[in-house]
């Protein structure tokens, strides 16, 4: 029989035109509202327990940016679950069946399941993607993916965030016991397992529509696409391997009262211990500015004539919802490897023997890549430690080339070959710097870069190095800006004070600049200034 819910849902969304644009609105609002929480824990390691090296109370101004937080988040729970048509009533509830048909149609039925000898509903859904209907249905499909989604990576982010923010606890429980149960009762959401069950049938569900290779028929599908792509998990539903642990953790926090809240949250830390890390994605509203270069085969060629292997490349992509969560002006660091004849003349001990650098067996997997133009070494999320081109690179607004400091070369030719090794490694979640095994962007030129002494800030039990604190380097002397865009226009004169004034905007990173770099760069590790 027809599906008389689905169908109120279409009519109701239907009729209004702007539903689409609204929900945008309201995904940026819940992901402004979850990454302000996690930040200002991450901010205030001293006021919340994090560290216990240092003690200080909260100021007058913190606690009211705590309650603004928790307010705005409270905002975003009740129009996303309480609303006209809650983001969560729009996933797909059942086991489903897919195929592509004339017309959309959503028929529910019945079908017998002989693993568990029990006949179960589920929807037979009948797209055709280039008609309105199906439009608005797979539209809505992911709108109420992605909001749900973003309920379950913050609440496990959260969870590892405060294991060690015992302050957090107190304030919010006795201080701000009012904003605290808007807390508690946001994220006990994220303990319905009824909830679960269903993302995880939507998940199923957009996996199945991609096998058809349907097109991202609005702009608003894609942005929503974007989010459940870089979701950690939806990740994990698709692969299924989380499903019995977290049943389990979330049948027993739902047994846990809003009072022991925090409690319930520590029994994920052990659970989800990947999931520390911006899960937001790269969700993007426009194209960079400088990518319009890429076209300008001139200006391209420019650009490239600035760069030397070795060099550090910072960018900014404001336009990315993601970048206004990292601490600092400059949100991602980069290496230029150089093209192959470059590095053709540089030769690095293997098997007791000198051998060209390229012929290395940690190198000569690569050449290929190299010959397709793909020079830019970056750490990113998925699939981790890769090469790019330049080209793909520039889909940003800002950029600044940081010249190598003087090195012979054989200094150059181990760091390259280091640079070369960390290819294909994960990308590193816990942003710490003290593991090697994965690789966050910033942490790529701490690990490529080992005879320098780089600068490191504790945060949440943990050393980090911020793309800022990369940047500088170059006004400490160590590396010269050779090239510089800011806002998608060149910056030609005096780049080190420019550089300067947008590392100090308002909030940037402090630094307290040394005036000189090492001396020696011999191959030998250094202690990092913490």
């Amino acid at each position: 029989m027809r599906n008389l819910f689905y169908t109120t849902l279409f009519i109701l969304f239907a009729s209004r035109s702007f539903a689409a644009q609204e929900a945008m609105k309201l995904m940026n609002k819940g992901i402004e509202a979850h990454e302000g929480i996690t930040d200002f824990i991450a901010t205030h390691p001293c006021e919340l327990g994090v560290d216990q090296t240092c003690q200080r109370p909260l100021s007058s101004g913190d606690i009211e940016k705590l309650k603004s937080l928790l307010l705005s988040l409270e905002d975003w729970r009740k129009i996303s679950f309480e609303g006209i048509v809650p983001m969560a009533t729009l996933l797909v509830e059942y086991p489903h069946q897919v195929k592509l048909g004339e017309s959309f149609s959503l028929e529910e039925t019945t079908r017998f399941n002989p693993r568990t000898g029990i006949t179960e509903k589920f929807l037979l859904i009948t797209l055709n993607p280039n008609e309105s209907q199906s439009k608005v249905f797979l539209q809505n499909a992911r709108q109420g993916l992605a909001t749900t989604l973003l309920l379950f990576d913050s609440y496990f982010r959260l969870a590892h965030a405060v294991e060690k923010a015992t302050k957090l606890r107190s304030i919010i429980q006795y201080d701000l016991p009012q904003e605290g149960a808007l807390l508690a009762k946001t994220y006990a959401l994220a303990s319905d397992v009824s909830l679960w069950y269903r993302t995880s049938q939507a998940v199923q569900f957009n996996q199945t529509t991609h096998k058809f290779q349907l097109p991202h028929v609005t702009d608003e599908i894609q942005y929503f696409e974007q989010y459940i792509s870089n979701s950690f998990i939806a990740e994990r539903m698709s692969k299924k391997d989380l499903n019995y642990p977290l049943m389990n953790a979330l049948f027993i926090n739902r047994q846990i009262a809003q009072g022991k809240f925090f409690e319930g949250l520590n029994r994920f830390v052990g659970v989800l211990s990947q999931a520390f890390g911006n899960t937001a994605g790269r969700i993007q509203t426009r194209d960079g500015k400088l990518k319009v270069l890429t076209q300008d085969p001139q200006e391209m060629q420019k650009i490239k004539n600035h760069l030397r292997p070795l060099d550090i490349l910072l960018e900014k992509t404001p336009m990315r919802l993601t970048d206004k969560f990292i601490p600092g002006f400059y949100g991602h660091v980069a290496i230029w490897l150089g093209e192959a004849q470059e590095l053709s003349h540089f030769k690095v001990k293997h098997n007791g023997a000198l051998i060209p650098l390229l012929s290395h067996p940690d190198v000569t997997p690569h050449l290929e890549k190299l010959s397709q133009g793909k020079l830019v070494l970056e750490a990113l999320r998925q699939p981790g430690v890769t090469v790019n081109t330049l080209g793909h690179f520039l889909d940003i607004d800002d950029l600044v080339i940081l010249k190598a400091p003087p090195m012979n070369d054989e200094t150059k030719s181990k760091l390259l070959l280091r640079a070369f090794q960390q290819i294909g490694k994960n990308y590193d979640f816990n942003f710490d710097v003290t593991t090697e095994r994965e690789i966050v962007c910033s942490e790529l030129v701490y690990t490529v870069y080992t005879t320098m002494t780089w600068p490191t800030t504790r945060t949440l039990g943990r050393y980090t190095i911020n793309p800022d604190q990369v940047a500088w380097k170059a006004v400490d002397s160590c590396f010269e800006p050779v090239l510089m865009y800011h806002d998608g226009v060149e910056l030609k004169q005096k780049l080190k004070v420019e550089l300067r004034r947008l590392l100090e905007l308002p909030g940037g990173i402090q630094y307290t600049p040394h005036g000189h770099c090492l001396s020696s760069f011999k191959m030998e590790e250094k202690t990092c200034n913490r």
